[in-house]
């Protein structure tokens, strides 16, 4: 059973999802996505969960169909309103997957409401980016405010997808393709959101307190360009619980390239079933080891 509901945040509009599974295995899996994604981006994953878990994906201020968010409301302000979701919707502890710009809410959401999160999967998420990369980041919005579409189509798939033609990544042309065909279908309040989340991201600081001490996972692709296996990792290792794995022929996109396997990991993990052995990992020592083990 699928159902829409619109709450309010802050004065923000905003909805959320909940696609209800008749006598679920775990916990419910929340889904949130990074840029260019919505709460109906993971239909083809949820299809996949099945049976197992019931499961809610949001558009929170600033995305899909919610209200425009100024680049001054931090990111603590949406995990604010995740806790404030959850509350309204008398939901249990839920089993957390961010990616990328979600990926840095699921983390503040852990953080600032801990009782919320029963396990947090985080994927592609770097707390402390490189300068390097933010300019990249930066040059995408100074490319929309100029107009300047063409170029901002092509530095945003450059940013996103490994760019080295050495590496063996699959679906990349056809998700490229899928890229740039909603980049190029973006509208004018779909271009205000990106600037503002993209802001948003690059004028956040290292998040204080203490990290979260749940369950934690960091996986990414192997040939991830944009938040790296090393940058991963370092979150990884601020977490007291928290195991680091890469995915094989996938890069920042690996959630779409390695739909399956992706799905699969999520239900492994929140399943509390083990990592190793996983066919589509990358085998080097230390992987799937505890992060600061493998920090060490």
């Amino acid at each position: 059973m699928e159902r829409v509901t619109p709450l309010a945040f802050g004065g923000f509009k905003y909805e959320y999802r909940v696609v209800t599974r008749p006598e679920p295995a775990m916990a419910p899996i929340l889904l949130l996505g990074g840029a260019f994604q919505d709460k109906q981006s993971w239909l083809r994953h949820e299809a996949l969960i099945g049976p197992l878990a019931s499961v809610v994906t949001v558009d929170l201020p600033g995305a899909g169909a919610a209200d425009y968010l100024p680049a001054g409301y931090g990111l603590e302000f949406l995990a604010d309103a995740l806790h404030h979701m959850i509350v309204e919707e008398g939901l249990p502890p839920l089993n957390v997957m961010g990616g990328s710009y979600g990926g840095a809410v699921a983390y503040r959401l852990a953080q600032r409401h801990p009782a919320d999160v029963r396990r947090l999967l985080l994927c592609g998420t770097a707390l402390d980016v490189p300068d390097a990369t933010r300019a990249r980041a930066a040059d995408t919005v100074a490319l929309l405010r100029r107009g300047a579409m063409d170029d901002f189509v092509r530095a945003t798939l450059a940013l996103f997808l490994c760019q080295d033609s050495d590496r063996e990544i699959r679906r990349q042309a056809a998700v490229a393709r899928l890229l740039e065909r909603q980049l190029r279908a973006l509208t004018p309040e779909d271009i205000r959101k990106y600037v503002a989340n993209t802001e948003r991201v690059l004028a956040a600081p290292l998040p204080a307190g203490a990290p979260p001490a749940v369950p934690t996972l960091l996986v990414t692709g192997e040939h991830d360009s944009l938040t790296t296996a090393s940058m991963c990792r370092a979150t990884a290792a601020r977490c007291p619980d928290a195991r680091f794995l890469t995915v094989r022929q996938a890069d920042h996109l690996m959630p779409l390239q390695r739909l399956d396997e992706f799905v699969d990991l999520m239900l492994r993990f929140f399943g509390d079933r083990t990592l190793h052995d996983l066919p589509y990992r990358t085998p080097p020592a230390g992987h799937d080891q505890p992060a600061r083990t493998a920090a060490a």
